[in-house]
C-alpha cells in the first residue's frame, strides 16, 4: 500500500526552523482520519473528457518542438461558502471538506486563486481509498500573490479537507477557481500503478542504471508541467549554477515549452534501480519567474526561469555546471542526454554522433545534433528543454527538436533512427550580443561578468547526506559498471593489503572482504541483491569510493 503520510512526516523532519513558500508539506494528518467524523462527503460529478480525440488531437502536430499536453482544464469556483461538507467540532473547531470525481482522468488537479488561513489550519489533498495523501499545508503555503496550487495526483478522484481550530485569528478562505484533467497517462496508472509518465519508446534506459559515473547531473533534471489556459503541459529542465555559486534556483529548458501560468516542478523523479518502474512524485516545488528566453529562429530555442517557491533541502538538487563556447563535444559515446520522455520517470540516452549543426545543415549552426548509440535510449516529446552534457559532465546544449526514435530505420537494423537538435548554450549566452537581457543567458549565469566559459556544479545544500564518493574515487577503478555481480578492481594504492568494505545506500555494512591491492583484483558479489551499493577499499593509509551498481 503507498500510504504516503509516514512518508511526508519524514520529509517533515527536514524543515525544522526553514521558511517555506509554495508546495513544501509539513507532515501530518486530516482530522477525519484520526477522529470520529462522518465520512460521507458531497462529490462533485465532472464529465469525462473524450480522451481519444484530444490525444488524436496531439498526434497530428508532428515533432517535438511543442510541449507535450497531458491534460486539460475547466475554470470553476468552489468554496466553504458554496460548496462542500462543513462539519463543527465540539470544541469550537471546524472541517471542511469537498470531493471531485472526474470520470476516466488519469490525473486531477487543482489551483486555489484564494488561499488565505490562519495559524493552526490545515489543509490536505487525497485519494478516497488513502492511498495518496499531500499536506498538509499550511499559511506558509501561501504563494506571494495569495494563491495555492498543490501537485498532480494520480486517478479521478480526489479529496479535499481543511482543519480549522478553534480560537483562531481569523476564519480562513479557500476558494478552487480550475479543476484539471489528464487525459494522457501521465501517471501511468493503467498500466502501473504509481509510475508518472508513459514513454512510447523501449529504448531509454533508466537514468539510475548510469548513477555511479553521473549522480551529480542526474540530480540536477528536473520534469515540470505547467497549467496554462484550458490545458496542462509538460516538459524537462535542468537546474544551473551561476558564477556567483550562491545557489540561485535557475532551471534551464527550451523555448518552445514556455507556457505561462502555474508551474509546478518535479525532482528526483526516477527509479531506484536498473529495472524499476516508478519513482517518487513527493518531491515538488511551484513558482516561477522568467529570466531570459528566445525561440529556435533568431536564437537556440532556450529559456531561464527562477524557481519562486522553496526546494526542499532533503531533495539533493545539484545546480549543473556548464561549457559556453562553440567547441564541438569529443567522444560522443562519453556525452550524456538526461530527460523525462513522455513524463515518464528519468531516462539516460548516449549520442553515437554529436556533430555542429553548421556541418550538417546550413541553417542549424545554432545547434548540436545528436544520433543515438544502440539501444541506448533517444528523446521523445516530453524531453524537451531537457539538458545535453558533453564528455566532461558540463551542459552545452537543451532540447530543441529533432526525429528520433527507439524504432528501427528497418528490418534489418537496430533502433534507435533519426536525429535531434540541441540548442548551443554558446549561442544563447550572448545571443550575437543582443542588448536584452531577457534574451541572452549571461547576465544570470555570469552575473559578475567574470568572463568564465566554463563552471563547474555545485549542490545545492552541500553533498547528500549518507556514504558519497569522495575525490579519492579517481585512483579507484572499477568494472564492469553496472555488474551482474563480478567487479574487478584496481589502483594507485599506498600499500599491498587492503580491505573492501560494501554498504548499501542506507549506510549499512552489507560485506567486507581483504583484498590483494598489488595486482587487479577480481571480486564476487553475487550473493547481493541488485541494487545501488558504496565500494570501499582501504590501504591503511587512505580510503577510495565508488558507487557500483549491480543489476541482474
Amino acid at each position: 500500500m503507498k500510504h504516503l503520510l509516514q512518508v511526508l512526516a519524514v520529509v517533515a523532519l527536514f524543515l525544522t526552523g526553514y521558511t517555506a513558500k509554495a508546495q513544501m508539506s509539513y507532515g501530518g494528518e486530516p482530522y477525519s482520519f484520526k477522529n470520529t467524523i462522518s465520512q460521507v462527503v458531497p462529490t462533485i460529478e465532472i464529465e469525462a473528457l473524450d480522451a481519444e480525440a484530444l490525444l488524436a488531437e496531439d498526434a497530428a502536430i508532428p515533432g517535438k518542438d511543442h510541449p507535450l499536453r497531458i491534460g486539460v482544464t475547466k475554470e470553476v469556483n468552489y468554496s466553504m461558502e458554496n460548496s462542500g461538507r462543513m462539519d463543527m467540532l465540539p470544541d469550537g473547531g471546524r472541517v471542511w471538506r469537498i470531493a471531485f470525481h472526474m470520470e476516466d482522468a488519469t490525473f486531477t488537479s487543482m489551483n486555489f486563486s484564494k488561499f488565505n488561513i490562519p495559524d493552526g489550519a490545515e489543509l490536505y489533498l487525497y485519494t478516497p481509498d488513502r492511498e495518496y495523501v499531500i499536506g498538509k499545508f499550511i499559511n506558509k503555503n501561501q504563494m506571494e500573490d495569495g494563491t495555492f496550487y498543490p501537485q498532480e495526483m494520480p486517478g479521478e478522484d480526489i479529496v479535499v479537507e481543511y482543519y480549522e481550530p478553534a480560537n483562531v485569528a481569523f476564519n480562513g478562505e479557500l476558494v478552487i477557481n480550475q479543476i484539471s484533467q489528464g487525459y494522457y497517462d501521465f501517471f501511468h496508472i493503467k498500466a502501473i500503478e504509481g509510475q508518472i509518465g508513459n514513454a512510447e519508446g523501449t529504448c531509454h534506459p533508466n537514468a539510475i542504471c548510469y548513477d555511479a559515473t553521473w549522480h551529480a547531473q542526474i540530480n540536477s533534471v528536473v520534469c515540470y508541467t505547467m497549467t496554462s489556459g484550458m490545458s496542462v503541459y509538460m516538459c524537462s529542465g535542468a537546474m544551473v549554477n551561476n558564477t556567483s555559486n550562491d545557489n540561485t534556483q535557475y532551471l534551464l529548458s527550451a523555448n518552445h515549452c514556455y507556457e505561462s501560468g502555474t508551474w509546478k516542478f518535479y525532482f528526483g523523479y526516477q527509479a531506484t534501480s536498473c529495472s524499476g518502474s516508478n519513482g517518487s512524485v513527493l518531491k515538488t516545488a511551484t513558482g516561477y519567474e522568467l529570466k531570459a528566453k528566445d525561440d529556435g529562429n533568431s536564437s537556440s530555442d532556450f529559456m531561464l526561469v527562477k524557481i519562486t517557491g522553496t526546494i526542499n533541502p532533503s531533495y539533493d538538487v545539484y545546480l549543473a555546471g556548464w561549457n559556453c563556447t562553440n567547441a564541438n563535444p569529443t567522444n560522443p559515446t562519453s556525452c550524456a542526454a538526461i530527460h523525462h520522455p513522455g513524463g515518464d520517470i528519468k531516462k539516460f540516452s548516449i549520442p553515437q554522433t554529436l556533430r555542429n549543426g553548421a556541418q550538417v545543415y546550413s541553417n542549424m549552426g545554432k545547434f548540436w545534433v545528436t544520433t543515438w548509440a544502440l539501444s541506448t535510449g533517444t528523446t521523445e516529446q516530453g524531453s524537451s528543454g531537457s539538458p545535453l552534457f558533453n564528455k566532461d559532465k558540463l551542459i552545452v546544449g537543451q532540447l530543441y527538436s529533432g526525429s528520433s526514435s527507439c524504432t528501427a530505420y528497418d528490418q534489418y537494423h537496430v533502433g534507435p533512427s533519426g536525429e535531434d537538435f540541441y540548442g548551443k548554450l554558446s549561442n544563447s549566452w550572448t545571443n550575437n550580443n543582443n542588448s536584452s537581457n531577457a534574451k541572452k543567458l549571461k547576465p544570470w549565469l555570469d552575473p559578475a561578468n567574470t568572463g568564465a566559459t566554463t563552471l563547474q556544479g555545485r549542490w545545492m545544500n552541500g553533498a547528500p547526506s549518507g556514504i558519497q564518493a569522495n575525490s579519492s574515487a579517481a585512483n579507484l577503478n572499477v568494472y564492469p559498471n553496472p555488474t551482474t555481480g563480478m567487479v574487478t578492481i584496481s589502483g594507485s594504492f599506498n600499500a599491498g593489503d587492503g580491505v573492501c568494505n560494501v554498504y548499501d545506500m542506507m549506510g549499512n555494512l552489507v560485506t567486507s572482504k581483504s583484498v590483494n591491492l598489488n595486482t587487479e583484483t577480481t571480486l564476487n558479489f553475487s550473493n547481493l541483491t541488485s541494487g545501488m551499493y558504496m565500494l570501499e577499499i582501504s590501504d591503511n593509509s587512505n580510503v577510495y569510493r565508488s558507487k557500483i551498481l549491480i543489476n541482474r
